[in-house]
């Protein structure tokens, strides 16, 4: 018998979303005795040890929009603020931050793709900022695997980058989209959309412990939004709404499931201060990162997803269907792919929170709509959104590209 092909997966995400989500679903599904992942991810050793099946290393990135205090600081120079000075000064940025962190980062990369004899490198998420993981595929004479998790901004130094990856892989056809606009050819590009563990997020968790802890009553309607606290995501938008389903349902509660991401300590503030000046501490909840999302989507009556901007997919989406709840969703990106428009749920104008309060309402009022909708969604997850079935077109991909 063969011994499986290690494959290098690096992700550079810091903070907990669905790009790692996806991620862990991928890896959990994947065939280990084909291929065997080596991980390494800025994730918590914790988090690592409890949800990944795999060897994996906790290397923490440097990102530019993180990492950029110095920066900022320099930027707010006056003398900054003409055009041909600030192009110097990003000029500047850019080779201090080839040289000092992403060459250093990927000989790191070599180190341990050679370590484990690797055959490919996955980048996760946007390779705008994989420039470390793509030069260690070149170091290693590897294969180079993008699987792209969100727009990449149309620039000469992504197009460059792009042209260096063998094979790219868009979450859905919105991002395969973005990826044309880069030149890369239709044939190096495939379309997979994340998948959801149908075992994992089936529709009989044990959500009573929930009824406690939140100090509300069995009755009480429930909707809420799963997302990391990021002006993007609506959040802001959501509250707003809110405001308005209550005038309706002043018992209904409203959930926002997430903590905050990378570098927004001072959006979360003001999203808790919105929910004071709008006098919604009684109705709005704030969980936090949660572990338990299938319970507690289990213990919505609806799933609500406000992304402002196009979704690169909108996992939350599927992952509602899946628990068997209506979703209300924006039209931009994936969901518009997802969702079927009145049959698992509603489409409404990204930032348009009125639209969104009105939906909500229109399902808080009909149950057996809800039911209806939630039956429709897992159908429609079964069919087309299930890790298992996604899972072999990205072995495929490997098999072809490692010959």
């Amino acid at each position: 018998m063969k011994n499986p092909l290690p494959i290098l997966i690096l992700d550079n995400s810091i903070t907990f979303g669905g790009s790692t989500q996806s991620l862990c679903c991928l890896i959990r599904a994947l065939d280990k005795e084909r291929f065997e992942p080596v991980l390494v991810t800025g994730q918590s050793s914790e988090f690592l040890a409890q949800h990944f099946d795999c060897t994996w290393y906790h290397y923490v990135p440097k990102l530019p929009w993180v990492n950029n205090l110095k920066y900022r600081k320099i930027a707010a120079f006056r003398l900054f603020h003409f055009r041909l000075l600030r192009k110097m000064l990003n000029l500047s940025r850019f080779l201090y931050w080839i040289v000092f962190v992403t060459i250093p980062e990927a000989v790191k990369y070599f180190r341990l793709g050679r370590k484990h004899g690797v055959t490919l490198v996955h980048l996760n998420n946007i390779f705008g900022s994989q420039l470390a993981g793509i030069l260690a595929a070149k170091f290693l004479r590897v294969p180079c695997v993008a699987h792209l998790r969100d727009f990449e901004e149309v620039h000469p130094i992504t197009r460059f980058y792009a042209r260096m990856i063998d094979h790219h892989v868009a979450i859905s056809g919105a991002v395969r989209e973005n990826l044309l606009k880069l030149g890369v050819p239709d044939r190096r590009i495939s379309v997979i959309h994340n998948g959801v563990d149908l075992d994992e997020f089936s529709d009989s968790p044990d959500y009573t412990y929930l009824f406690q802890e939140f100090g509300i009553g069995t009755r009480q309607l429930r909707y809420g939004i799963f997302s990391r606290i990021i002006d993007w995501k609506g959040i802001r938008e959501f509250i707003v709404a809110a405001k308005i389903v209550a005038h309706e349902f002043p018992a209904a509660k409203a959930f926002i499931v997430g903590g905050k991401s990378d570098g927004e300590d001072v959006f979360m503030q003001e999203m808790h201060k919105l929910v004071l000046d709008l006098n919604l501490e009684n109705i709005v909840i704030f969980t936090g990162y949660r572990s338990d999302v299938p319970a507690l989507m289990g213990f919505m009556d609806i799933v609500v997803h406000a992304s402002k901007q196009p979704e690169p997919f909108g996992r939350v989406v599927i992952e509602g269907m899946a628990m068997k709840k209506p979703v209300v969703a924006t039209k931009g990106g994936g969901p518009l792919e997802i969702v079927i428009e009145e049959e698992t749920g509603f489409l409404v104008e990204m930032g348009d929170s009125g639209a969104l309060a009105q939906s909500v309402m229109t399902l808080l009022r009909q149950p057996a709509l809800r039911l209806m909708m939630g039956l429709a969604g897992r159908e429609r997850v079964e069919q087309c959104f299930s890790t298992q079935r996604n899972v072999g077109k990205m072995a495929d991909i490997y098999g072809k590209l490692i010959g």
